[in-house]
């Protein structure tokens, strides 16, 4: 139960990174934006489990390596394609994501 817990709330922090400061919806309603984020959290779970099954059994009997394979590495995976994974969920419910630009100008 841990697990899930664990993926989740690294799923709500990185989100909070990517789309509420990194990425921009120029096109879509609040509802299908709503609708992209909880399906951005399905997939993110999904590719989290099956990297859990395939990665869990790799750390033997250490405790502190099978965490690292069990728990760690899934994790990493997907949070590190999150904005990748991101733009084509939302995409598919109609949502246009544009990455922002930041510029050190003092104008």
């Amino acid at each position: 139960m841990i697990d899930w817990l664990y993926a989740t709330c690294i799923f709500w922090i990185v989100a909070a990174v990517f789309f509420g400061g990194i990425y921009d919806a120029k096109t879509g309603s609040p509802g299908r934006q709503a609708l992209g984020l909880l399906l951005n959290l399905v997939v993110f779970l999904g590719i989290f489990t099956v990297l859990r099954l395939a990665l869990g059994g790799l750390g033997g009997e250490s405790g502190f390596m099978s965490t690292v394979w069990g728990l760690v590495v899934p994790a990493a995976l997907p949070t590190m394609l999150l904005g990748r994974i991101g733009n084509v969920v939302f995409r598919l419910v109609g949502v246009t994501m544009t990455r922002k630009v930041f510029s050190a100008d003092a104008h």
